[in-house]
């Protein structure tokens, strides 16, 4: 069983101001920064809760933060498992229903990001009529695509209305595509995602400032409408990059410009419907549910080490990696980055791997470029990666993995070829999209 936080509470507090009374709303778990503010059934009931009082009362406005270091990162994953179309649809519902009773309180309301916010985060905020973000987020994204899924509780359809269609295929389908790329605070306020960035130290004085200003102002509830005359083009040459990128294979990253393009013509009421049909259709499909289980074996098992056996772990020294397309390279960069050893790759042609051996230094220089790695270490890793045409270069390999195209014949070639040279206790794995 992974290892739950307690849930996300939604709690009220009254602050008597200049203009009158303000909620500030707190999304809280009780725990620390390691275990962030998720959005379960019970974080949606507290939810729930808090805005039938925020009907009791003349409220002049509305203040909603999260916890030091963390705004929310989206739905809790752990609910996702061996889960049914109608249950997803239900969840879609859920979080649409009362995400857009934020949308209609009939009085301003703010999204204070002070921290990560993912997913769903991303989402209850894009239902505030403004947003201010601390300079110090370094995690603000919508990753679902990632996941096999797609942004569920308004994404797809309020993130085209805010910075139009081009940031919001970017943001909802081609960042996550790309190890799952996420904005930092400045970032998201030139796309225009925020209205405002503050320094953390007065972040929540300066926010609430901000909701009197707007308050005193008769600035008034806001419905951002960016021109989505182009949408339609935008998504039909983004689906022409997909295909080179992934040749149909997963869903997901297709579903998502539908429903971006849709939003240029849909009413919010039918776009929440689609979203929800979308995750009917995603979230107990394979994809979705083998990306669950992989974010709980690494990301949560891997900190526990639940049920590690009572062996001693064999030292992995050098990587192959068989292929050398987008996957192959995307594998390569993934295991410099993780385990710095050395990682060789083969293909048809030298051209092909050269080609992968440039792509990998690029993406290295961009993490440079986000002052994610230093210059040295960049080059380093860089100089890890050889490769070629001939089976051989795998000879010495401790652990190699097949990225190549998707036909079951062509993968057992792989591992034939793979035998002969490789020894015999080396792991080998192989690597699957989709079923046949």
């Amino acid at each position: 069983m992974a290892d739950r936080s307690s849930p996300t509470q939604f709690k009220l507090q009254r602050l008597d101001t200049r203009v009158g009374l303000v909620a500030l709303v707190t999304m809280d778990n009780g725990e620390d920064w390691q275990k962030p503010n998720t959005f379960g059934e019970e974080a949606l009931r507290s939810l729930e809760e808090v805005l039938g009082r925020l009907r009791t009362r003349d409220w002049r406005g509305m203040l909603l933060t999260g916890k030091p270091f963390v705004f929310a990162v989206g739905a809790d994953i752990d609910e996702f498992g061996e889960i049914t179309p109608e249950r997803a649809r239900l969840g879609g519902e859920a979080g649409h229903e009362l995400f857009g009773r934020i949308r209609d309180l009939p009085f301003i309301t703010l999204a204070a990001i002070n921290g990560a916010a993912l997913g769903g985060g991303v989402e209850i905020a894009l239902h505030c009529d403004y947003r201010t973000i601390a300079s110090s987020v370094r995690h603000f994204a919508c990753p679902e695509v990632f996941l096999g899924l797609i942004p569920g509780w308004g994404g797809t359809q309020l993130v085209p209305q805010l910075v139009g269609a081009e940031q919001a295929v970017k943001f909802i389908v081609e960042n996550p595509l790309r190890q799952n790329r996420m904005l930092r605070a400045p970032q998201a306020l030139e796309a225009g995602f925020a209205d405002a960035l503050f320094e953390p130290v007065e972040f929540l004085d300066e926010s609430l400032a901000m909701l009197l200003e707007k308050i005193e102002d008769g600035a008034g509830k806001r419905r951002p409408a960016a021109d989505l005359s182009d949408a339609a083009e935008v998504c039909r040459k983004a689906r022409a990059r997909l295909d080179g990128q992934l040749h149909g294979a997963a869903p997901a990253p297709y579903r998502a410009l539908d429903l971006i393009e849709g939003a240029g013509s849909w009413a919010l009421e039918e776009g929440y419907r689609a979203e929800e049909e979308a995750l009917a259709d995603l979230l107990p499909g394979p994809q979705a549910q083998a990306s669950v289980y992989a974010f709980n074996l690494v990301e949560r098992r891997a900190k526990r080490a639940a049920g590690v056996p009572g062996v001693e772990p064999r030292h992995v020294r050098k990587v192959g990696v068989v292929g050398a397309g987008l996957m192959a390279r995307q594998l390569a960069l993934l295991v410099l980055h993780r385990l710095e050893v050395p990682v060789v790759l083969r293909d048809l042609s030298q051209e092909q791997v050269d080609e992968a051996r440039s792509w990998i230094a690029d993406e290295l220089g961009d993490l440079v470029r986000k002052d994610r790695l230093g210059e040295g270490k960049a080059r380093f890793l860089s100089s890890l990666v050889t490769g070629g045409t001939e089976w051989e270069v795998f000879a010495g390999c401790d652990l190699v993995l097949e990225a190549v195209f998707e036909e079951m014949a062509v993968k057992k070639g792989v591992f034939a070829e793979l035998e002969r040279v490789v020894s015999p206790d080396v792991c080998s794995a192989r690597n699957t999209r989709r079923s046949r």
